[in-house]
C-alpha cells in the first residue's frame, strides 16, 4: 500500500512539472467573479489571484502597462497562478523568466517586440529651478506611497528622476519619461491631489503636475518619445491543463 502511495504522490509531481523550470505549477481561470487581484513572489514562490492575462504579461516581461499591445480580451479574462520553483531559485530576477516560459507552455504566448513613437511627458528642470538636493543613501532607498480616490502623497528615499518618472507613469494619462539629466539620488515628501477643486473644494493640495512644480522644481512637457513595445502576437483564452 505505502509503494502505490508513494507511486501515485511521484505521478502527480510528474504531471505538474513542467520545461518552465518550476517543480509545480498551477495555471487556471479565475472564478472569483470580483475585480479584486494580487500578485506576491516570495523566494522561490510565485502566487497570482485573479489577475488579467495582460497584467501578469506586463508583470513577467517587467514592463510598464502602456508598452503591452494585444487583442482585447487580454484586459478581461482572470487567471490564478500558484508555481514553485526549485529551491535556492531566489526572487523576481529568477522567477520572471520562469513565469514568462510558464505563459508560453500554458498560454501558447507568442510576441515580439518593436519600439513605436508614442505621446509621452517629458519629465523636466522647471524655470524656476531645481528644489532638492542630491542625497547618499547607502540602505532603505525605494518609494511608499498612500493614495485615495482624493489624492496621496509619496515619501521617496534616495530615488533617482528615472525612478520617479516610472511612478508617474501610473498616475498620468500618457507615460513619463525623464528628461531632467539629473542623475543623482534625492529624498522627499510629495502631496497631491487627484483633481483641482480650486477655492470651492476641500482639496488641500495641487494636482500631481503642479504639485512636482511647486514642491519639487520640475515640471511635465507634452513630447513623443520612442517607446519599446511588446506585443503579443499569439495567446490562448484556456490555458493548458495542469
Amino acid at each position: 500500500m505505502r509503494t502505490l502511495l508513494l507511486a501515485g504522490l511521484v505521478a502527480c509531481a510528474a504531471a505538474q512539472t513542467n520545461t518552465s523550470g518550476f517543480e509545480a505549477a498551477s495555471v487556471k481561470p479565475s472564478k472569483s467573479g470580483s475585480f479584486s487581484s494580487s500578485s506576491n513572489t516570495r523566494r522561490d514562490n510565485v502566487e497570482i489571484k485573479n489577475e488579467t492575462l495582460r497584467d501578469i504579461i506586463t508583470e513577467a516581461f517587467e514592463l510598464k502597462d502602456y508598452q503591452v499591445t494585444g487583442p482585447d480580451w487580454l484586459s478581461s479574462e482572470r487567471f490564478d497562478i500558484v508555481a514553485k520553483a526549485p529551491h535556492g531559485t531566489g526572487d523576481d530576477e529568477k522567477l520572471m523568466p520562469l513565469l514568462r516560459t510558464l505563459l508560453a507552455e500554458r498560454f501558447k504566448l507568442e510576441t515580439h517586440r518593436e519600439t513605436k513613437e508614442l505621446p509621452v511627458y517629458g519629465l523636466v528642470v522647471g524655470k524656476g529651478g531645481f528644489k532638492l538636493q542630491a542625497v547618499e543613501v547607502k540602505q532603505g532607498a525605494g518609494l511608499n506611497g498612500n493614495s485615495d480616490n482624493s489624492g496621496g502623497d509619496l515619501k521617496a528615499r534616495g530615488i533617482t528622476m528615472e525612478e520617479l518618472a516610472e511612478w508617474m507613469s501610473r498616475h498620468m494619462d500618457r507615460p513619463v519619461v525623464d528628461m531632467t539629466g539629473l542623475k543623482d539620488s534625492y529624498s522627499f515628501t510629495l502631496m497631491y491631489s487627484r483633481e483641482d477643486k480650486g477655492q470651492t473644494g476641500t482639496t488641500t493640495h495641487p494636482v500631481l503636475p503642479l504639485a512636482i512644480q511647486e514642491q519639487l522644481g520640475l515640471r511635465l512637457e507634452k513630447r513623443t518619445a520612442p517607446v519599446q513595445m511588446l506585443v503579443v502576437d499569439r495567446a490562448e483564452k484556456v490555458p493548458v491543463e495542469n
